[in-house]
C-alpha cells in the first residue's frame, strides 16, 4: 500500500507542474551524474521544472538521475550525443552486499514516461544489471540538443 501512496503523490505532483509551467529562464547542466537518494533527485527535478530551468544531459545519467525523463518537461530538456542513460532497480546502500528497495524501484518505474518503460521491459527490466540507452538509440527516442553547451551552469545537487 504504502508503494501506492507514493506513485499517487508523484502523480499528483507531475499534474501540478504541467500545469505551472512557465518560460525558461536559465540553462543548467547535468553531467556525469552517478545518481543517489530518490526523494532528493524528485526535488531536485521539481525544482528545476518549476523555476523553469532549461536542462542539458552530458555524458553519463544513472540510477537515480534518469528520473529526469518523466519529472522535466520534454521541451524543458535535452541530451548531447555523449549521453548516456543507466538504468537498475532500486537498493538501499547498506554495505555488501546491497539490499533491494522495491518501494524505490516502484517510484523509478511510475515516474518513468511509457517509451522508457517499453524500453526497459524490452531489455530485461530494473534488475541489479545497470542497463544503458545511449546514441542513435537515445536519439531516435529524443532529439539532441540543438543549443551549445559551453556556457551552461553546473546543476546543483
Amino acid at each position: 500500500m504504502q508503494a501506492k501512496k507514493w506513485v499517487l503523490l508523484i502523480a499528483l505532483v507531475i499534474a501540478g507542474i504541467s500545469c505551472n509551467a512557465g518560460q525558461t529562464k536559465s540553462e543548467v547542466l547535468i553531467k556525469n551524474d552517478g545518481g543517489g537518494d530518490i526523494p532528493q533527485y524528485i526535488a531536485k527535478y521539481l525544482y528545476l521544472q518549476l523555476s523553469g530551468e532549461w536542462v542539458v544531459i552530458d555524458g553519463d545519467c544513472l540510477s537515480a538521475c534518469t528520473l529526469a525523463l518523466g519529472l522535466l518537461a520534454q521541451d524543458r530538456r535535452c541530451f548531447t550525443n555523449k549521453t548516456r542513460l543507466g538504468f537498475h532497480a532500486a537498493y538501499t546502500e547498506s554495505g555488501t552486499p546491497r539490499i533491494s528497495n522495491p518501494l524505490g524501484t516502484d517510484v523509478l518505474w511510475s515516474v518513468y514516461p511509457p517509451e522508457i518503460r517499453r524500453w526497459i521491459s524490452r531489455h530485461g527490466g530494473l534488475t541489479s544489471k545497470i542497463i544503458y540507452l545511449e546514441g542513435k538509440e537515445l536519439a531516435a527516442m529524443y532529439p539532441p540538443c540543438r543549443r551549445p553547451i559551453r556556457s551552461l551552469k553546473k546543476s546543483r545537487d
